[in-house]
């Protein structure tokens, strides 16, 4: 029975993050589910939720910049070690989003005869936050993926201009390049 319960675990993974996504992924649910809940509820649960979406937003900076230190790290600063970090990230998010986009405008297509596909060209370019208010009807959740990609694509090169400009700078260039993408969000 002790056997049928244990669970194999990576040595690499840290426990504290993994409670954190799991805390986080509640607090998405329970905030997408707020609709459907009896108003008495809806009061209380208020009080105890934050927003999970940011708690993602802060995990997903911490472990995908540490991917980007440790490469920079084992590679060294060049233009292949960037190319070869953005195409693992962006083999890991872009079909599935591209899957999504591809349906959503399909049935959008099929089933809403005044839909017009030049009105959500901003989808394929991950420039729909710069463009209007979300969430829109659309893809809501389109937003949230818009601005993770903006992230993997200005976070190297930020830090590829610091450390050319100054090498000096080297150890607080990770610092410089998130307080730069933090006061222009």
């Amino acid at each position: 029975m002790k056997q049928l319960l244990k669970i194999e675990v990576d040595a690499n993974r840290i426990f504290g993050l993994d409670l954190l996504r799991a805390i986080a992924i509640i607090m998405v649910l329970v905030d997408h589910s707020s609709g459907i809940l009896p108003r008495r509820y809806s009061k209380i649960y208020e009080y105890f939720t934050w927003d999970g979406v940011t708690v993602f937003f802060v995990l997903s900076g911490f472990l995908i910049g540490g991917i980007l230190i440790k490469k920079i790290e084992d590679k060294g600063l060049s233009f292949a070690t960037i190319i070869s970090f953005w195409m693992r990230r962006w083999f890991r998010t872009l079909p599935n989003y591209f899957l999504v986009l591809t349906t959503l405008c399909l049935l959008h297509l099929i089933f809403i005869p005044e839909f017009k596909l030049s009105s959500i060209k901003e989808y394929f370019f991950f420039i729909q936050n710069f463009s209007q208010k979300h969430p829109t009807n659309f893809f809501i959740d389109a937003w949230s993926l818009s601005v993770e990609e903006w992230f993997y694509l200005l976070l190297p090169i930020l830090i590829s201009v610091g450390f050319f400009i100054s090498k000096s700078l080297k150890r607080n260039l990770w610092i410089i390049a998130l307080i730069v993408i933090i006061l222009t969000c």
